[in-house]
Order: structure tokens, then sequence, then C-alpha cells
């Protein structure tokens, strides 16, 4: 019987360990943040008849073409039914898988980044590996992908997305400058489409092939090593992942123009796109490093994208700081420049430069964006395990310092879990973290669905009273009210915040209009956590994806 390698029993630990700190996820119900729309009152994905197949693979919903995420929504009905307790359980089986994978693929690059001929001295580097996707894994700022169902294609598209540069990895063991395998190759491109089929931030993933084939594979790059018949292979085993990427990418735009779910440059100008992008760089780097004051909704304000304002200017700095570190190391610690460059890449599709809706970061983007800060962690400690200057009580000081981050890690986890048990917890939180007119509205929204109508009432005026203040957009799309267009100088009425509690209609803004609904029209009183089937729609649209 051949033994089983000791990299999958470390794998299958990660695994289990991840489950282990995202198991009070599973207590957790349905939110009023696209749950509603997208699993609540949505009876297109509940089984797999020909209409609902024929749905997931031919809908946009929400401008989102992702018929691999609904086939999971589609299994998730079909055992559980309107159970949130199975959707949960979906992701964080996902997420820990994705954990497992990484595990495997930050060992295979610190093998390339830092060969050895012992196979003795592989155990730092398995240290190094199992640091980095745990890191990963248990950090808050996963929290976000994996206890909000909606994000399901999060944790869907990164495990497809993370077996093809496993793949891509593992296709060149010692001779880095041949061409890739047939089967290898067309493996990779698979996993790449299944991937843009859940989530377009796939997109990405060619861009990332090209910082890998610079380093530490060695495919390209040094004298002679960038054009030339000797790396035309390289870029030309590119092309179909370019021209896939580029084709789903086009579709992603014009959907989203025309939904209204990117803003156009007319109404937000390219200063503030890169202001926006600056801000998210500097903002993904420092919750990397101090995990503390995550919300569901991080709004963009005037005072976040002022060029003289304390936070751009700090954010600026930062970047700027961290880009010419990377530069002045990139000879003695190629690692720390390769995964900066990953970050970048990886969050351009959700950046400035394509803005779409009122937020300017959001913990969700990161799960992909930050796997360069977890595999730079993770060499940090395998280096310090492999020096040979350091003693027994120096490795035993680097253990224990890695197990306290880890732990620090899960306990900030399990905190972040317990913010998303349901919409009241959720919004009461965001509030807690920044006010904003957004989460005053869903907060309201859940409110009114329980019955509170006075604590509903408060909810709607803080919301209105907040609207002018959060907006940046110097020129608004028309907005509707009672069906009439109104002039894009049009403000929201004073008297709406004078609203009784017992007024027959209420007031919902909605992001590109506002209109009346009276309470009959609202969706009905239901259990958290389960699915009422039929229910009517909910009181309001999430603002934000």
């Amino acid at each position: 019987m051949k033994a089983v390698p000791i990299a999958a029993i470390a794998a299958l630990l990660i695994g289990l360990l991840t489950v282990a700190v995202f198991l009070p996820a599973l207590n957790n119900g349905f939110v009023n943040w696209d749950d509603d729309r997208n699993l609540v009152n949505n009876p297109n994905f509940r089984g797999f008849d020909w209409i609902q197949l024929k749905w997931m693979w031919t809908n946009r919903w929400m401008s989102h073409y992702v018929p691999l995420t609904w086939l999971s929504f589609g299994l998730d009905y079909v055992i559980w039914k309107g159970n949130a307790f199975g959707y949960h359980l979906t992701n964080v089986l996902l997420h820990a898988a994705n954990a497992a994978v990484f595990f495997l693929l930050a060992l295979k690059i610190f093998k390339r980044a830092f060969p050895q001929k012992e196979p003795h001295r592989e155990w730092p580097l398995l240290c190094g590996a199992a640091f980095a996707a745990l890191f990963f894994s248990l950090h808050p700022l996963r929290v976000e992908s994996v206890a909000w169902v909606t994000e399901r294609r999060d944790v869907l598209c990164g495990l497809f997305y993370l077996f093809a540069l496993l793949v891509y990895v593992r296709a060149f063991p010692r001779e880095p400058r041949r061409s890739m395998q047939r089967w290898p190759y067309l493996m990779c491109l698979g996993l790449f489409v299944m991937a843009l089929l859940s989530k377009e931030i796939a997109i990405t993933l060619p861009g990332i092939l090209l910082l890998l084939d610079i380093y530490p594979l060695g495919r390209l790059g040094g004298p002679g090593r960038w054009v030339g018949r000797e790396v035309w292979g390289v870029w030309l085993e590119k092309v179909p992942f370019l021209l896939i990427g580029l084709a789903d990418g086009c579709l992603v735009l014009y959907f989203g123009i025309r939904n209204y779910l990117v803003e156009p440059v007319a109404v937000l100008g390219w200063a503030t796109r890169i202001k926006i992008t600056l801000y998210g760089m500097a903002f993904y780097l420092r919750k990397t490093i101090a995990p503390t004051g995550l919300s569901p909704l991080y709004p963009i304000t005037r005072y976040k994208t002022l060029l003289w304002g304390t936070p751009f200017q700090l954010s600026a700095a930062l970047v700027l700081a961290v880009t010419l570190l990377c530069i002045l190391l990139h000879r003695r610690f190629r690692g720390l420049l390769s995964a900066w460059a990953a970050c970048a890449v990886t969050l351009l599709p959700v950046s400035g430069l394509i803005q779409n809706g009122f937020q300017i970061a959001a913990d969700r983007y990161s799960y992909l964006a930050c796997l360069g800060f977890a595999l730079l962690a993770g060499a940090v400690v395998s280096l310090a395990w492999r020096s040979p200057d350091h003693s027994r009580t120096r490795r035993v000081l680097i253990t224990s310092g890695a197990l306290l981050v880890l732990f620090t890690l899960s306990f900030l986890t399990r905190k972040q879990i317990a913010v998303w048990r349901d919409s009241d917890t959720l919004w009461t939180h965001a509030i807690a973290v920044e006010p904003s007119f957004v989460a005053h509205l869903n907060l309201g929204s859940s409110f009114f669905g329980e019955g509170d109508a006075l604590g509903a009432a408060r909810q709607f005026r803080q919301a209105i009273a907040l609207w002018p203040d959060n907006a940046i957009w110097e020129r608004r799309s028309p907005i509707c009210v009672n069906g009439k267009k109104q002039p894009r100088s049009f403000a929201v009425p004073s008297s709406w915040s004078r609203l009784r509690p017992h007024s027959t209609a209420w007031p919902m803004l909605w992001r590109r209009k506002a209109s009346w609904m009276k309470p009959s029209e609202l969706f009905a009183r239901r259990s958290k956590g389960t699915l009422t089937m039929g229910s009517p729609a909910g009181i309001c649209r999430p603002l934000c994806r």
C-alpha cells in the first residue's frame, strides 16, 4: 500500500481547521443584501427542470452571468429547500477546499522559489505553505465571501481559479523554458472558463499567469527573454486566455453600463476614479495587516476622495512607498514586487477605474487579490525556519509567533461571522462602523419586514438625511417619482423626512430612482433563515453589488 503524501495530509488538516473556524456561519440566515433578490424571492433557480436550467444559462440576473453559481444554488435548493443552513454549509466547504488547494499551490511556488536538494530540508517549505494557506483562509476579510450566501460566486470562482494556477505551476517542474503540454494546457484553459462562469473577477487569470512566468517559473524576464523566438510560445499560449477574458470583460462592461451598475465617465471623472483606486489599494493592505473595523459597506464620501484630504493623501503615500520599496528590493526579494503586482492586477476589475455602486472598497474583493500577501507571509515563515543561523529556541519563538497570529485571526473571524447572523445585526454593525444612506435604508427595510414601523421610520429619516452627504456625483441619472422623470437637479424633498410612522406610503430611495410603495406591497414577515416560497418582492433593492 502506497503511503499517503504528507502534503495531502496537511491539505486535509488545513481544510478541516478552516471548517472548524467557520462553523458559526452555519447558524446564520439570509440577509437583505442581495440574498432576498437572488434566493428568497427568486423562484427561477429552484430545481433542475428545463425551465430552471434554461434560465441559469441564459439570464444576466442583476447584470451577472454566473451559470455555474446558479447551478450550485439549484443543487442547494434540491437538497435543503429553503433552509439557510445548507447554503452556508456549501460556502464553508468550498472555502475549505480553496484553503487546501492554495496550500498545494503555495508549496509548489515555494519549491520553485526556494529549491532544496535534500528532501528532509522541505519541512520549512511545508510550514511556510501551511501558514500561507491558513493566513488566507482564516483571515477576517474572508468572512464576507463565506458568510454571505450571495457571494457563493467568490468561493466557487476561487476554487476553479486556484486549481487553474495549480495545474499551471505543476506543468513546469524542472524545465521552465519548454512549452506547456497539451493536456495541462487544455485543463488550465477549461478551469479558467469555469471560473469565469462562476464570477467575472476570473478575467484577471491571464495576468497572474504572466506574473508566474516571470517569477518563480522563470519563463519570461532577463536579458533577451521578453521578446524573440525563444519566448514566442509563452506569449502565444496566453492568446486564448486573453481573447476569452476580453470577450467576457466587454460583455460585463456593456451590461453594467446598460443597467446603470457601472458609472459612466460623465458621472464619475477619471481623477476621482484614480483616487478611489489608490484608496482601495491602500485599504486592502491596511486591512490585511490590521483587520479591524470591517463592514459590509464602505461608502464613498467626498472626504475620502478630496485631493487634499487626509484619507487620500495617506493612501497615495502608502501605495507609492510600498511600490518603491518593492522596486528597490526586487533583486534581493523578487517575490515582493510579484505579490504587489498580482494584487493590483486582481483588483483592477473592481477598482475605481471601473466603478460600480456606492462602495469605495469591499471585503469580498480581497478574496483573490490578497493571495499574494498570504504567500509573502508564508515565505517569511519558511525563510525563518530554513535559516541555518537560527537556533532551536529561535525557531520555537517563530512557531509560537505564527500560531499566535493564526489564533488572533481566527478569533477576529469568529467575531465577524456573528455580524452576518441576520439583517438587523449586519446593518446595525455597518452603521456603528460608518453610517451611510444604504445601511440605514436596509436596516429600516429589515425593521419594517419584522413589523417595527416606528424603527423603520427612524432609519428611513436618517437615510434621507445622509443621502446628499454621501453622494459624490455632481450629475445624477434621471430620477423618477410616481413614474415621472425628474430633472438632474432634482433633490430629495425635505417633506419625506417628516413622514409619520402610520403614513400610508413610504419613500423608497433606490440607486437610480425614488418611488412610493404602500406597506401592502412590501414583503410579508417571515422567519429568519428560511425561505417563504412565493413571497412578494422585498422592500428594498440593494444598492451595491
